[in-house]
């Protein structure tokens, strides 16, 4: 899943989310980008951020608002991986793609999962993350594509080695932030946003 100059379309972005609250940011870009006419999919195990839906300002209509942004709760990540890929047929084409891969393993965590099965499963939901990515990038698209991935910096429960290996497996050479006003700058220009 790399960036290169062929591969226009599509930008990838990693934000490695300290332990700020990032979630009410994250949805005031999915809902800037909604009001500029963008269509939008987040994949979270978040439950908080599918309350804060509620509250987003909505365009002119529920009915817009429903077209435009989909959020996938991915409720348990032995599952998440299938999840992912069923829904390259089932969704139209997102211009803003959200992967919370820290809020499916900060669930994990509170549900004492073992480190090593929960590694695993975060390789398997960054692998299917990939796949689906892989799919977008064969369909032709008119507009560019802007994904973020979302990953945990805290030392649990990936030592650094574990969270570098992940990374470079799956998302080298992507521009990563830890600023999360950064990252909205990034895609502002990319999607050409007012």
């Amino acid at each position: 899943m790399q960036h290169s100059a062929d591969d226009d379309l599509i930008r990838y972005h990693i934000y490695l989310a300290s332990n700020v609250e990032y979630s009410t940011h994250l949805l005031k870009l999915c809902e800037h980008c909604v009001q500029n006419e963008k269509k939008v999919l987040l994949l979270t195990e978040n439950c908080e951020m599918l309350y804060l839906v509620d509250t987003m300002e909505k365009p002119r209509s529920l009915a817009h608002m429903e077209r435009c942004m989909s959020i996938v709760a991915l409720k348990e990540i032995e599952s998440a991986p299938r999840h992912i890929i069923e829904l390259f047929d089932c969704l139209p084409r997102p211009q803003l793609i959200v992967f919370d891969m820290n809020s499916i393993v900060a669930a994990e965590l509170i549900s004492n999962t073992q480190l090593q099965i929960l590694i695993r499963h975060m390789a398997k939901c960054a692998a299917a993350f990939c796949n689906y990515m892989q799919m977008q990038n064969m369909f032709k698209h008119a507009c560019n594509i802007d994904a973020i991935v979302i990953m945990p910096t805290a030392k649990y429960p990936l030592t650094s080695a574990h969270l570098k290996l992940l990374i470079g497996l799956y998302f080298s050479t992507n521009p990563l932030y830890t600023n999360f006003a950064a990252l909205v700058e990034s895609i502002r220009q990319s999607q050409s946003l007012h």
